[in-house]
């Protein structure tokens, strides 16, 4: 039976299982995990990154371990193990696991036993940056975390908030490329809602054009809006996906916001909404990284039809948990996700061949103070308005107003 090339294409975007191309390319980079801030509450985390299934752990000594969540004693999960010096010991017999996934202890056996000394299990390296924990799943040696601007740099508030997505990565991360569906979603669909409740339009505006452009750390996204000079920030200067898969937004010169799109494995995904917003005048910037739920459902089960993060929500997780790229009809407004994709596959065909893909950094020099990204201080729309609004209608409401 001849297989769709689409459907070649496609397993390698999105697959991120250990083995696979996709899952070969993720585990080069460096991925956020948890908010420091939850360690606070208990020392120990379930983390599944890639198709893996992890316990993250803290010690009341200060060393941050990644191991593999199966004890391969009986199975038990060490994710509800218990901390003790530099490891995790697991809750069911007490075996105990550095960072490294050695075992160093097996309580339960004869003090002449060497049967720890035949135990590894796998073990990762973390590192702690901006408030979050980041775990790095590839070969050794590891290249350095980056250390983007707006999570190292002084004179910033911040803080980030969390959204388990029921959908594959890809098709959240194509929506950066995707600049007409700001026109299309968050103005007109975001009035047609607000329309049915009495609520104030957005201003709509027409893009002109939009470009894209390859760099050091994946691809800017332009856009020149209709009645905008070329000498506009969006049109000259734009804001970028970085690779594999992360957006960087100005809201304007003094707010940004990172979305750091994480793979949990081949239909999840979480996302990390990671704001840094200049204080006032006058005050300092806070030390703490606090954590908040950003979710695309109210209480009843609806979407968040008027909340701009809520529809991008809503229309990844309803492509389905793979989008079948064998059903697609790209057309011209689609250039940007084609690049995209073409730029993908040719990383994942250099980590094949051995080679660092684009975005990888090891030279310190390049990583230090830290690493700052092409983005444009100001954005010629303004959706705050619908990104607040936190309600969804229920379908009968919405069917029972006048149209």
């Amino acid at each position: 039976m001849k297989v769709d090339s689409r459907t070649v294409r496609q397993a390698r975007l999105t697959y991120v299982d250990r083995g696979t191309p996709m899952g070969e390319y993720q585990r080069r980079f460096w991925h956020p995990i948890a908010a420091t801030i939850e360690f606070e509450k208990w020392p120990v985390k379930k983390v599944r990154l890639l198709g893996e299934d992890l316990a993250l752990f803290w010690t009341e000594n200060g060393t941050l371990g990644l191991v593999g969540d199966r004890c391969p004693h009986r199975g038990a999960s060490l994710s509800c193990g218990m901390t003790d010096g530099d490891g995790i010991r697991c809750a069911y017999h007490g075996w105990l696991y550095e960072g490294a996934g050695t075992c160093v202890d097996t309580p339960t056996e004869p003090v002449t036993s060497r049967l720890k000394s035949r135990i590894k299990i796998a073990g990762y390296p973390v590192d702690v940056m901006g408030g979050l924990v980041w775990a790095y799943l590839g070969p050794q040696p590891a290249p350095l975390l980056p250390r983007f601007e707006h999570l190292i740099a002084d004179g910033w508030n911040r803080s980030t908030g969390f959204t388990s997505i029921p959908c594959n990565w890809l098709q959240i991360a194509e929506n950066t490329l995707d600049p007409l569906h700001v026109e299309q979603l968050h103005m007109k669909y975001t009035n047609w809602v607000r329309a049915r409740s009495g609520e104030a339009p957005v201003k709509v505006r027409h893009h002109a054009r939009v470009d894209y452009e390859l760099f050091d750390y994946g691809i800017l996204k332009k856009r020149l809006w209709e009645g905008d000079s070329e000498d506009s920030d969006e049109w000259q200067v734009g804001h970028p996906l970085i690779f594999p898969g992360t957006l960087l937004f100005p809201y304007n010169a003094d707010y940004v916001q990172y979305q750091f799109r994480v793979p949990v494995d081949n239909e999840n995904t979480i996302v990390y909404w990671y704001h840094a917003k200049r204080p006032p005048t006058g005050e300092e910037p806070t030390t703490t990284v606090p954590v908040w739920d950003n979710p695309f459902k109210s209480p009843d089960g609806e979407f968040l039809f008027g909340n701009v993060n809520a529809q991008d929500m809503m229309v990844w997780i309803t492509q389905g948990p793979i989008t079948d790229h064998s059903l697609e009809h790209l057309g011209e407004s689609d250039r940007g996700v084609a690049l995209y994709r073409k730029t993908l596959l040719e990383q994942v065909a250099r980590v094949e061949r051995g080679e660092d893909p684009l975005g990888v950094i090891r030279d310190p020099a390049e990583n230090t103070p830290y690493v700052r990204m092409p983005i444009e201080r100001h954005v010629g729309y303004d959706l705050s308005a619908a990104n607040m609004r936190k309600f969804a209608f229920s379908e009968s409401r919405l069917r029972s107003r006048p149209l």
